[in-house]
C-alpha cells in the first residue's frame, strides 16, 4: 500500500461519529455539505489517513469516511471471511444505517476494490464510482503475495515486535511486495520523514491479526471476472509511480460503463475524480448523528463528544434497568499519564456499584489525541472535558481518577455546573519540589519518531519498567517496586501502544501535569472523597499526604495485586 497524508491535528470541521449496528459499531469521519461521497481507505490504515482528501472534497460534497471493520475504531465482525463481497455488504449496512439511497464512491487500494464490488452489487445506490489503485493479478502472483503479505507480529518479553513493526512498514516503501527484497521489486520512492510514517504505524497497532482478512480479501478479488459485470459508471484511475499503477490495463474485457486512466500523481487523481463526480446528477442528503444506542451484543459502546478544542473519545457502560436519576451517580473514569481508557476499563472490573460508567481518553492521550488546547495544565484539560461532559447530560457525577489524573479530577470538582458529588483517587500523585524538578524533565520518554524506529522501543521500556521501578527511568534497586509487576508481553505491548498514541505530546503533558500545585486546591474540596494507596507501588506517601490535606477524606490501602482489589463506587 502507498503512504498518503494524515494530519497530526485534524481540522475541527471534520466530525467524528459512530453508528451502531446490531453486532458492531462503525466509526466514521464526516465533513462538508452537498451530495454524499463515500471515501474508502486502504489497509491496514483507517479513515484518518484520508483527512486531507476529506478536506479536499468537503467544499462541494458531504464526505463520509468510515473505518473498515477491524481497522481504526470500527469493530471487527468475528468470523469475517476473506471475501470482498462481504466487505461490500458490510459497507452497505453502514450506508443503510445512515439512511442514504444514492451516493458517490471514491476508494483507494483496498477501498478501491470494495468500491468496485459495490458498483457491481448496488448499481442503484452508486451514482458513480471512482477508484484509485485496483488490484488485478493472476493466480501465481496472488498465491505468492498471500504466503507472506499478511504476516503478523507477536509481542515478546523483550519487545522485539517493535523493531519488526517499524521495519515492516519502512520496507513497504522500498519494495513491493515488502517481503521480496530483491532488485526486481525495488520501488522508486523517496522515504518519508519518520513523523509522516508514525500515524501509519499507529493504525497498524490499532488493528489485529484477525482483521487482516480484509487484506486477503483484496488480494483474492477476481477483478477480471467482476469488472465485466459492472453496470454503474466506474472509473479506474491510477497514477504513475504506484506499484500497481498498470494493473487496470491487465483487464481483458471492460464494459462500456468502465473507463481506465493513468494520471501523473495523486493530486491529479483527486482533481479528475472531482470532475467526474460533478458530471453526474447530485443526490443530496442530510446525515444526523445517531442517538445513543446499546444492543445486546455491544456492551460498551464508543463515542466522541465534540468541543471547541477538538473531539473527546469515550466508552460507556450503562444498565438502564437499574438507573435512578435521584440517587445514582454517573462515574467518570480518568486514566493515568501515558495511558488510555483501556486501563480504567480494566480497573473498573474491580469496582462494584453504579449503573453508568464513562471512560474518557484525556486530552493528548489515546483516541482523543492532540487537541487545540494551548497547554495541558489540569485546569485547561478540565475545561475541555467539562464542555464534553455537559453535553452528555450525566447528572450527578462521581469522578474516579488514576495516578496523575488526580489533579484533573480536582479541577473538575471545582466546576459547579458539573455536579461533581464524589471523588475517588487511586494511587494519586503529589511529588515534592525536588521530585518535581527531576520528573518534569525525565518522566516522559522521548517518543519523537526516529529514523530507525528507536522511539518504539523507548515506549516499550516506559511501559515495562514502569512496572518495575518508580520512577521508571531510574532503574536502581532502591527504586524497585515491592508489588508483583504486570509484565506479560501482551499487557506490556498494550501499555506501550497507549504511550505511542500520546507520542510527542507526552513531554508537554509531563511539564504541565507534574508541575501542578496539588496542595493549592485541596482545601477547597467539599466533595465526599476517598483516597486509595496502592501498596507496593512506591507512591503510598503521596496518597497519605493528600488524605491529610483533605478534611474528612477516607484513606484505604489496596492490596499489591490488582486481582485482589475490591472498590465500592457508592457512598
Amino acid at each position: 500500500e502507498v503512504l498518503t497524508v494524515y494530519q497530526s491535528l485534524e481540522n475541527l470541521s471534520i466530525e467524528r461519529r459512530f453508528v451502531t449496528l446490531t453486532d458492531r459499531q462503525v466509526h466514521y469521519r464526516i465533513s462538508g455539505e452537498g451530495p454524499p461521497l463515500l471515501l474508502l481507505h486502504q489497509s491496514p490504515t483507517s479513515s484518518a489517513e484520508m483527512a486531507t482528501t476529506i478536506e479536499y472534497f468537503a467544499d462541494e460534497f458531504t464526505v463520509i469516511a468510515p473505518d473498515t471493520p477491524g481497522f481504526g475504531l470500527s469493530d471487527y465482525r468475528d468470523g469475517t471471511p476473506s471475501d470482498i463481497t462481504i466487505y461490500a455488504q458490510m459497507a452497505k449496512e453502514f450506508i443503510d444505517a445512515l439512511g442514504l439511497s444514492e451516493l458517490y464512491i471514491y476508494g483507494f487500494h483496498t477501498g478501491a476494490i470494495i468500491g468496485v464490488e459495490m458498483a457491481r452489487l448496488y448499481p442503484d445506490l452508486c451514482k458513480v464510482v471512482v477508484v484509485n489503485g485496483l488490484w488485478v493479478a493472476d493466480k501465481d502472483e496472488v498465491d505468492l503475495v498471500l504466503q507472506h503479505y499478511t504476516k503478523w507480529y507477536e509481542p515478546t518479553p523483550e519487545g522485539s515486535q517493535m523493531p519488526w513493526i517499524w521495519s515492516r512498514l519502512r520496507d513497504q516503501l522500498i519494495f513491493f511486495p515488502w517481503f521480496l527484497k530483491e532488485e526486481d521489486y525495488r520501488l522508486s520512492l523517496d522515504l518519508p520523514e519518520p513523523k509522516m510514517k508514525q500515524p501509519f504505524v499507529l493504525d497498524l497497532l490499532r488493528t489485529t491479526e484477525e482483521a487482516q482478512t480484509a487484506y486477503r480479501a483484496a488480494f483474492l478479488y477476481p477483478s477480471k471476472e467482476r469488472v465485466k459485470e459492472i453496470k454503474t459508471p466506474t472509473f479506474l484511475l491510477n497514477y504513475q509511480g504506484d506499484p500497481i499503477g498498470n494493473h487496470p490495463q491487465r483487464l481483458e474485457v471492460v464494459p462500456d460503463c468502465v473507463e481506465i486512466e493513468l494520471l501523473e500523481d495523486p493530486k491529479a487523481v483527486e482533481a479528475r475524480a472531482r470532475e467526474i463526480f460533478k458530471k453526474f446528477p447530485p443526490a443530496k442528503a442530510t446525515i444526523e448523528p445517531q442517538a445513543f444506542v446499546m444492543t445486546e451484543k455491544i456492551k460498551r459502546p464508543k463515542g466522541f463528544v465534540h468541543t471547541n478544542f477538538g473531539p473527546v473519545f469515550y466508552a460507556q457502560e450503562m444498565d438502564r434497568s437499574k438507573m435512578d436519576a435521584q440517587t445514582d451517580k454517573s462515574v467518570v473514569f480518568l486514566h493515568d499519564f501515558g495511558a488510555s481508557s483501556n486501563a480504567t476499563i480494566e480497573i473498573s472490573k474491580c469496582c462494584k456499584g453504579s449503573s453508568r460508567r464513562l471512560f474518557l481518553d484525556l486530552p493528548g492521550h489515546g483516541e482523543t489525541g492532540m487537541t487545540y488546547l494551548e497547554d495541558y495544565l489540569p485546569n485547561t484539560m478540565a475545561t475541555m472535558l467539562a464542555d464534553g461532559l455537559k453535553q452528555l447530560k450525566l447528572g450527578k457525577i462521581h469522578v474516579f481518577s488514576m495516578g496523575m489524573s488526580s489533579s484533573i479530577a480536582l479541577e473538575l470538582s471545582l466546576i459547579d455546573s458539573l455536579q461533581v458529588k464524589q471523588l475517588s483517587f487511586i494511587d494519586p500523585w503529589c511529588p515534592n519540589a525536588t521530585e518535581i524538578d527531576s520528573m518534569r524533565d525525565y518522566y516522559a520518554p522521548d517518543l519523537n519518531p526516529s529514523k530507525y524506529g528507536e522511539h518504539l522501543m523507548r515506549a516499550w521500556y516506559f511501559a515495562r519498567d514502569g512496572e518495575l521501578y518508580f520512577p521508571w527511568y531510574d532503574a536502581k534497586n532502591a527504586n524497585a517496586l515491592k508489588r508483583e509487576p504486570e509484565i506479560d508481553p501482551e499487557a506490556t505491548h498494550r501499555r506501550a501502544v497507549d504511550a505511542l498514541k500520546a507520542g510527542e505530546e507526552l513531554k508537554r503533558l509531563a511539564l504541565d501535569l507534574i508541575g501542578y500545585d496539588v496542595a493549592g486546591n485541596l482545601q477547597d474540596i467539599p466533595q465526599n472523597t476517598k483516597i486509595y494507596a496502592w501498596s507496593g507501588n512506591g507512591r503510598e506517601s503521596f496518597a497519605e499526604w493528600i488524605h491529610g490535606a483533605i478534611s474528612g477524606s477516607k484513606l484505604y490501602y489496596l492490596p499489591e495485586s490488582k486481582s485482589q482489589w475490591s472498590i465500592n463506587l457508592s457512598d
